[in-house]
Formats: structure tokens, C-alpha cells, sequence
């Protein structure tokens, strides 16, 4: 059984390959038998031509998932992040947006936004963890949640999309792959998703563990990069 059918069964949720993205977009979009008004879309894989348009080709692959109310997601998370704060005996106030594709959750607080960060943001990557499986479990299906403390996480994926962007220009300028810093998956994505529509540009992931390393790369010769796009 292909990738695609297996999803039929789950109207909410499609992936699809294809020679190119418009091909794999166009057909998870009719598996899911909707439009592109009505979904968010992820590029997993931009696809590789290969050699002579043959050797080392791989296929596009696209992420297509049912755009929902947000509001259940946001009351919800909420109510859990409200119990969590209470427990720990903080004074906060709670702004919620929906950010991309996730419920963003901002939590203010007085002096004890370090606690709630911890170093290198170990503890809110924890907490946000946390918060977003209750909330899927609750509604029966995966929800991105991004749960922050007093914008730390917004201000370090601006940080994040304008080093991408600086990349960019230089693996254009040079035709050489340009690499970031290693990152959180979380992190890495960010980049992904910021240079996904840019002409001529294409991403892929080198390395192991949690920490790996986004690269940028010029298409050569109307053809993609050498290495594959790997979105994580």
C-alpha cells in the first residue's frame, strides 16, 4: 500500500509525492478531495532532478493538513498552562495568536522568566512538550502548540529567518551551500518553512542527534542541489 493511500482513511491529514511540488500538491488535494484555500501545506522535499534527469532523481513531497478552528486548541492550552503556572506559584497574564501553522501561546510574567526559559530554553521546550500532547490527546489528533515566555521564542525565530535569508544570498552569490548553526528541530524548521517559496534556493539537513544543521543550496543548471532537501 502507497504513502497516499494510507491516509485516505484519514481525511484530515494527507502526504503525497510527486515529480515536483505542484504534482504532489495537486494530488494530495485530491485525495483529500478539498482545495488549496482550505489546507496548510508543508514541503517536506522539493524533489532532485538527478543526473541526465534520471540518476539520483527523488520525487517531491508535500504535507497538506485540514485548516481548523484554533479556538477549542486555545482554550485548552490555556487551561493547562493556567494549572502549570498555578502550581509553580507565578504571576502571569496569557496572550494566544495562531502564529503559521501552530496556537501560539505567550506567557508574561514578573522576574521569573528565566525559571519558565531555563538555559538554552531546555525548560520551555519541555513545558511547550508537554502542553501540546495534552492538547492533542484531549482532541484526539496531533496540534502544534508553540508555548513562549515573554517572546523568547518569537525573537529567536526573526533571529532565525533573517540568518536564513542572509544564507540565502550568499549560497546565490557564491554557488556554494551555505550552512547555519545547529539547531533544535524546532529551530530547523523554521528555517525550512522561511526559505521554502525562495527562487533558485533549496534547503536539506546534515548531521545526527537533536542538534543538526540546516544548509542552504543554489539550484545548478535549472536543476536543484546535489543533496536532497530533508525537512526536519
Amino acid at each position: 500500500m502507497t504513502e497516499e493511500q494510507k491516509n485516505i482513511d484519514n481525511p484530515s491529514f494527507v502526504e503525497a509525492t510527486g515529480k515536483s511540488v505542484e504534482k504532489a500538491l495537486k494530488k494530495a488535494l485530491k485525495i483529500m478531495g478539498t482545495s488549496i484555500n482550505n489546507v496548510e501545506v508543508e514541503i517536506e522535499n522539493t524533489g532532485q532532478k538527478g543526473i541526465f534527469g534520471v540518476f539520483g532523481a527523488k520525487n517531491a513531497k508535500v504535507r497538506i493538513r485540514r485548516k481548523e478552528d484554533n479556538s477549542e486548541v486555545e482554550e485548552i492550552a490555556e487551561e493547562i498552562a493556567r494549572i502549570i503556572l498555578h502550581s509553580l506559584g507565578v504571576n502571569y497574564r496569557l496572550f494566544t495568536e495562531t502564529m503559521d501553522d501552530s496556537t501560539y501561546i505567550n506567557i508574561e510574567t514578573v522576574g521569573v522568566d528565566g525559571l519558565l526559559i531555563g538555559r538554552k530554553g531546555d525548560t520551555l521546550n519541555s513545558l511547550q512538550h508537554l502542553v501540546g500532547r495534552i492538547v492533542s490527546k484531549r482532541l484526539g489528533g496531533y496540534r502544534r502548540i508553540t508555548l513562549d515566555v515573554g517572546g523568547y521564542l518569537k525573537n529567536r525565530y526573526n533571529i532565525i529567518r533573517k540568518k536564513a535569508r542572509k544564507a540565502a544570498e550568499r549560497a546565490k552569490k557564491t554557488g556554494k551551500d551555505v550552512g547555519l548553526e545547529p539547531m533544535k528541530s524546532s529551530e530547523r524548521r523554521i528555517a525550512h518553512l522561511e526559505l521554502a517559496n525562495e527562487e533558485n534556493i533549496s534547503t536539506y539537513t546534515v548531521g545526527s542527534g537533536e542538534l543538526r544543521k540546516v544548509f542552504i543550496t543554489r539550484f545548478r543548471g535549472g536543476t536543484k542541489g546535489r543533496k536532497p532537501d530533508k525537512r526536519s
